[in-house]
């Protein structure tokens, strides 16, 4: 691990985060933009941010899914406005995101997701 590298970390609650690294306290902790974690509570660093990326993130908004070969990706459904006029499906393979992380603009863990999230009804 470096700084400048993301990491996928876990805190006490399961919850997962994709963090910056800001700076190496020393072998067993790192200080990110999120605070700081210890080796226990670090899954997979790169850097790459999009290498962090699970099924079930979301990248802008997006569910991150996976077809049959196992390549993960986005889609979204644009629909052409007046009843009767054909939709699209607009696909983005990660593979676009890494080689553009301008494409970026935010991503969210399936736990956090999970953490926020009210159900209707409960």
């Amino acid at each position: 691990m470096n700084a400048g590298n993301y990491v996928r970390t876990k805190d006490d609650l399961d919850i997962q985060l994709i963090c910056k690294i800001e700076k190496i306290i020393d072998k067993y902790c790192v200080h990110t933009d999120k605070g700081y974690w210890d080796e226990k509570h670090i899954i997979k660093s790169s850097p790459n941010i999009i290498d962090l990326i699970e099924v079930g993130d979301y990248i802008n908004g997006l569910r991150v899914e996976k077809n049959k070969y196992g390549e993960l990706y986005t889609s979204y459904v644009y629909y052409g406005g007046d009843i009767g006029k054909q939709s699209e499906v607009y696909t983005t393979w990660l593979e676009e995101y890494k080689e553009n992380e301008d494409y970026i603009e935010s991503i969210l863990t399936k736990e956090q997701f999970e953490s926020m999230k009210y159900k209707v009804g409960e």
